[in-house]
């Protein structure tokens, strides 16, 4: 039997340890100890009460929550949902509504790739005008407003729907960009078909998902107001439903070169 000395005098490891045996005995044997009585005395814990050495239980992890996707529109009086009966109607607001995404809708009506308003808030201003690298998905939708100036200068045309789609991968570069082509409630001439194919060629030239709201003509008949230029609630509907199932089908579209169709005369 090992036993412990204090200069010489009595073997005290012995009653320690008995000590200590009694102590633990009683825990084990009464499922722990509590302090209780008149001076502190050690009173035995109720059965069934938790031992004082339980673990406590780990926290559950807190629930990972999913951010919307942030989306800017960049537009016309389309985009803006002009015509509408109230802005949760416009095709861009369905779209997003349907897609889960959170709308950031800076368009601007009678604008285009060149041509502006009083404010000169044509396409690439209206990019400018979101700081840089803050969203994740880009939508540059229309281009109609530029039919008058496509026929006066259409290389000019060409070259500014080429620098908005390079402006929009420069601002961006993260996001995704989506292209809806230009629309006409008129017949579809060789400036909406050329204009359109310009677009699609800016699109394809940064990887974008394009859109055609030409193929088949989408506004036209009643989807029109009065006004024989803008669309009705049914109208945006229809819009939004031609987004939506080329961006569901994730499937991209090829077509002519602009200069193919201006030359085609």
């Amino acid at each position: 039997m090992k036993r412990w000395f204090v200069g010489g005098g009595i073997a005290v490891a012995v009653v320690a340890a008995f000590a200590v045996a009694v102590l633990v005995g009683m825990v084990l044997g009464a499922g722990g100890i509590t302090l209780g009585g008149a001076g502190g005395v050690l009173a035995p814990a109720p059965r069934g009460a938790p031992s004082v050495w339980a673990e406590s239980p780990s926290p559950s992890p807190s629930p990972v929550v999913e951010q919307e996707p942030v989306v800017l529109f960049v537009g016309d009086s389309y985009t803006v949902g002009q015509g509408t009966t109230s802005p949760e109607l416009r095709w861009s607001t369905r779209v997003c509504e349907e897609m889960g995404w959170q709308e950031l809708n800076v368009a601007v009506g009678g604008t285009g790739f060149v041509k502006g308003n009083s404010k000169r808030d044509n396409y690439p201003t209206q990019l400018r005008s979101v700081p840089w690298g803050s969203v994740d998905i880009v939508v540059i939708a229309g281009g109609q407003n530029d039919f008058k100036a496509l026929r006066k200068d259409p290389g000019r045309v060409f070259d500014a729907v080429a620098d908005t789609y390079a402006l929009a991968a420069l601002r961006f570069p993260d996001a995704e960009i989506v292209a809806v082509g230009p629309s006409t409630p008129r017949t579809v001439g060789l400036e909406a078909r050329a204009l359109d194919s310009a677009v699609r060629a800016a699109a394809a030239a940064h990887g974008a998902t394009y859109v055609s709201l030409l193929d088949p003509n989408i506004v036209q008949g009643g989807l029109v107001h009065a006004d024989g230029v803008h669309t009705t609630d049914t109208g945006n509907a229809r819009i939004a439903e031609r987004v939506l199932a080329t961006l569901q089908a994730g499937q991209p579209q090829t077509g002519a070169r602009p200069a193919d169709i201006l030359t085609s005369r």
